[in-house]
């Protein structure tokens, strides 16, 4: 009876364990650029998803992803793209076994895992905030410029969203997205605001039709030609004629 107790207390450490590792902070992913960092906030959404419903397989995937945002932070864009990919395999489970047929399947297989569910509503609508945000950093004022206050509501989104805090996940997103909504008012104000070109058509003068070149005869042509001597054929052999 007393193996009871003992045997609790173990199972309550080892689940502390696998909570604290679950619930350790993912780095921020890197702003919108190009086709690899897209992957790599993809990656993020599924170790988010995967800690909520399969924490043992978001504890194999965050690592990938760190490795990935590492990469990608240094300029090896290749090897964080696949280390993406890799992250994403891994928050899913491990798909059944195909039943045993001789037939080779008709269909090929997936090339890639899809993107672990949902399980609840409000880390539906955390994921869709941030996605804004993320999607109105590409114009936010002047092109290729993130403010740093712009950044650090992105990184406190992107940590609101790790830690299930989805209130302040979205809360932090729609502070970015009404900062980059109020930098392209201001941009387009002052674009308005700045001397234009004259609109006014330029006079035309006025057309005068150049003349065209009389056609005169040709010298050359007014020339006899020079008589054309063909060569005398030579003449036909004589024939001879016999009768018996």
């Amino acid at each position: 009876m007393k193996l009871i107790p003992a045997a609790a207390a173990v199972l309550a450490a080892a689940v502390t364990l696998v909570n604290v590792a679950g619930a350790q902070s993912l780095p921020t992913p890197p702003p919108p650029r190009d086709a690899t960092s897209t992957t790599i906030f993809d990656a993020m959404l599924a170790v988010a998803r995967a800690a909520s419903s399969n924490p043992s397989a978001a504890q194999s995937a965050a690592l990938s992803y760190q490795a990935a945002v590492q990469q990608y932070n240094v300029g090896d864009y290749d090897r964080a793209r696949m280390s993406a990919i890799a992250a994403m395999g891994q928050a899913m489970p491990a798909p059944p076994l195909p039943a045993p047929s001789i037939v080779a399947p008709a269909i090929p297989q997936q090339a890639y895992y899809q993107m672990p569910l949902l399980v609840a509503p409000d880390q539906a609508d955390a994921e869709s905030y941030l996605a804004l945000a993320r999607r109105s950093m590409l114009t936010c004022g002047a092109a290729g410029t993130n403010p740093p206050q712009v950044m650090q509501q992105y990184a406190a989104a992107s940590a609101a969203l790790n830690a299930k805090s989805y209130g302040a996940a979205k809360a932090d997103s729609q502070a970015v997205v009404d900062y980059c909504a109020a930098a392209n008012n201001a941009l387009a104000a002052q674009a308005a605001a700045a001397p234009q070109a004259p609109s006014t058509p330029i006079p035309m003068t006025s057309y005068q039709p150049v003349p065209l070149a009389t056609l005169g005869p040709d010298p050359a042509l007014a020339q006899t030609p020079a008589p054309v001597l063909l060569p005398t054929p030579p003449p036909a052999p004589a024939r001879h004629g016999f009768r018996l």
